[in-house]
């Protein structure tokens, strides 16, 4: 049985005591709810301020530079190590040097900011991202470029803590509505990563790439002046701790051992999605992490798997939509460059908008539909049977580019329904106070299950393709008289578009031939790649099926509104009597 949520309609305090001073507790007697927000009517219709649009506006904004950072320097990673010289090994690190840093602190910035405020903790990352972008976009090697990520995922551990932010601040009647306008935004920023960026790249073929980092610090300048200007929250807890004992109550022995832990991990699964490195390198050896509790309460708070079984069963239903999306950034992405079109072309990039376009048409009616009817469950097993319809599309697609292009929009419903709806439901099943960490926690996840996921289908790849290559275009040319012993140069050809000179001999024929047994031979490999992914979305599917609506919360009560001083002054009067009963529910802020 799911347990009750965190009701704020409380209205019975002690004599003297307001609402704006008060906070739930558990049986525990440790706060659950943000200080000063009890008392709130769920059935009471709430105005929301000027202020609140405007920091669910950066809200927005924030992930549509999230979404920018994921894909602009990955679908020009080629490109900037092309230009500087840099070989595979470096070039995965373009991608994954951001990637591995938010992973794990991004469950660290949340849980300081979900007692201790978030304010500090939010400009402290966008001034992290300002330098990453300034970093790496004045960067003269490559690894000034990594360095630049690196730091730039060091701050993108934030990204939960928005998709928080524009929630709590909100009523959470609208919480479906907040969630699908957020990632909206947030699809807006694939077209000026795939289509702006690659234009940049071809206008200015030794310093295009450059934008994509400019183009970051823009976003980065925006948001931290829009944030230091505007996000002035009140006090999440009741404490008068001085900074050092703030300090010192934090899990610093968890931090440490999940960074030492976590970081070697991700690594190794980073490097292991390379071909050129692959399992058997010592660079993939794997750390294990020891589990520590250096607090009361536990790294995680155990409080947030106490609610039910929506928040474990999300965050494994998260892991498989973060692989199936890393699929479709990175595999997908690959057929589209190494089957159906010219690497680093506009046709390259429309072939990948389908997916993030259709959530413009989805969105509205499926934050309608959810709104209205309260009911996540069954839109999230229809997303996920989508991505399953998606997979099966993308397998069967072959060398068919529009085929698959088809089925990259029919990935996008999928796509559109587990990160909007998902999210919004472990909010809604958490206590209040710690909506930080269970978002975060829930994005850091499906990171995890993208990397995790991408590694597992490079190496299935990479086993299908090692030998199988160059033994069917031998078996194809040589036939025709092809000369073995250039195999290699015919390959880096096919796979480059240069070097067809020191191949003496060559024909059209042979290179038509070489070519086709190439691509039938990586289409095949694809293909058992995604039937691989497919039984996933099949038990996601299923998982949703067995979730609580949480109804009871989509009301109109704010979980940490910017202003709590007038929450429940009407009530203030009623909170005078029966404050004996009051006590074991109520925690008065000292």
């Amino acid at each position: 049985m799911d347990k009750p949520s965190v009701q704020h309609l409380e209205r019975h305090l002690p004599e003297g005591v307001h609402v704006h001073d008060s906070y739930a507790v558990d049986e525990t007697n440790t706060p659950v709810t943000v200080i000063g927000t009890m008392g709130q009517d769920p059935d009471e219709k709430q105005s929301i301020s000027w202020k609140t649009w405007i920091i669910v506006a950066l809200c927005c904004l924030a992930q549509m530079q999230n979404t920018f950072l994921g894909i602009a320097p990955a679908a020009n990673a080629y490109t900037i190590a092309g230009v500087l010289g840099a070989d595979s090994s470096k070039r995965i690190w373009i991608v994954q040097a951001q990637g591995v840093p938010s992973i794990v602190t991004g469950p660290i910035m949340a849980i300081i900011s979900d007692v201790y405020g978030r304010r500090y903790v939010v400009l402290f990352a966008w001034l992290l991202f300002c330098v990453g972008a300034i970093v790496a976009m004045t960067a003269n090697n490559v690894n000034g470029v990594i360095a630049g990520q690196a730091l730039n995922g060091v701050a993108a551990g934030i990204s939960g803590i928005m998709y928080a932010i524009a929630s709590e601040v909100t009523p959470s009647v609208y919480r479906a509505w907040v969630q699908s306008v957020v990632n909206l935004a947030s699809s807006t920023a694939a077209i000026l990563a795939l289509i702006a960026m690659t234009a940049a790249s071809q206008a200015d073929a030794v310093n295009g790439w450059r934008w994509v980092f400019r183009t970051m610090l823009l976003f980065d300048g925006i948001l931290l002046l829009g944030f230091g200007f505007f996000y002035h929250p009140p006090p999440r807890t009741a404490t008068r701790h001085t900074l050092l004992q703030k300090l010192a109550s934090l899990d610093w022995i968890g931090y440490f051992l999940l960074i030492a832990g976590l970081v070697p991990l991700l690594m190794g699964f980073a490097w292991s999605s390379d071909s050129t490195i692959g399992w058997h390198d010592p660079h993939c050896t794997l750390a294990s992490r020891l589990e520590w509790k250096g607090t009361t309460t536990g790294f995680l708070d155990h409080r947030l798997f106490q609610h039910g079984r929506n928040f474990p069963l999300s965050l494994f239903l998260i892991a498989v939509e973060g692989s199936l999306f890393y699929l479709v950034n990175n595999i997908y992405s690959s057929e589209v460059n190494g089957l159906w079109a010219m690497p680093g072309t506009m046709d390259a990039s429309a072939r990948l908008l389908p997916f993030f376009l259709v959530i413009f048409a989805v969105a509205p009616v499926m934050s309608w539909y959810v709104t209205k009817y309260k009911d996540l469950k069954w839109p999230l097993c229809a997303g996920f049977l989508c991505f399953a319809v998606a997979t099966i599309g993308f397998a069967m697609s072959g060398t068919n580019g529009n085929m698959a292009t088809a089925f990259n929009a029919v990935g996008g419903i999928g796509f559109t329904a587990p990160l909007t709806l998902l999210i919004t439901l472990v909010q809604l099943s958490t206590p209040p106070l710690f909506i930080g960490i269970a978002s975060a926690l829930t994005i850091s996840v499906r990171t995890l299950g993208g990397v995790v996921g991408y590694a597992i289908a490079e190496a299935i790849y990479g086993s299908l393709t090692n030998t199988q290559i160059p033994e069917n275009i031998l078996k194809a040319v040589i036939p025709m008289g092809f000369n073995p012993q250039y195999l290699g140069p015919l390959i880096g050809f096919l796979m480059s578009g240069q070097g067809l000179a020191a191949i003496p001999n060559i024909t059209g024929p042979m290179i038509g031939a070489a070519s086709a047994a190439l691509k039938e031979t990586q289409a095949h490999a694809y293909k058992i790649v995604w039937f691989a992914f497919l039984p996933g979305s099949i038990l996601a599917a299923i998982g949703c099926a067995m979730f609580h609506n949480p109804k009871e919360r989509m009301n109109w009560v704010t979980d940490a509104p910017l202003d709590t001083k007038n929450i429940g002054a009407h009530h203030d009067r009623e909170a005078h009597a029966d404050s004996e009963s009051s006590a074991e529910q109520e925690k008065v802020a000292v």
